[in-house]
């Protein structure tokens, strides 16, 4: 059997304010020439998901619950406790990615974790 292994590191990538559009639709509102930057650009993020989308992760409980290796987002802890009226704390969490954003995230994880883990489990 093969271990399951959850992170938000191993997510796929964030695509910004274009989450939940098709490919169609997103190169007829902004052209198919950004729509390759953005698809296939390594360096090239899409638009941001504001914090107060349905897709934005920060808004999931379950980032809030287990996720134990990001910094706390002073701007968005701010934010979110004055709409709720009390104090609360979010994570840090991307809201958009580039390929390489998403390299940086992934790759570490799997040499540094995933890597020595199956090694030292054979």
């Amino acid at each position: 059997w093969l271990p399951i292994i959850k992170s938000w590191r191993l997510n796929e990538r964030m695509y910004g304010d274009l989450t939940g559009l098709s490919k169609k639709m997103v190169a007829q509102r902004h052209g198919d020439e950004q729509f390759k930057a953005w698809r296939r650009g390594f360096k090239v993020r899409p638009p941001k998901v504001s914090s107060f989308s349905i897709n934005y992760p920060g808004n999931d409980l379950r980032y809030e619950k287990y996720v134990k290796d990001l910094r706390w987002s002073v701007s968005e802890s701010i934010i979110r406790s004055i709409e709720h009226g009390r104090p609360e704390l979010h994570k840090k969490l991307p809201k958009t990615e580039s390929l390489k954003d998403c390299m940086d995230r992934t790759i570490p994880f799997f040499t540094h974790q995933i890597v020595p883990e199956a090694i030292n489990e054979g």
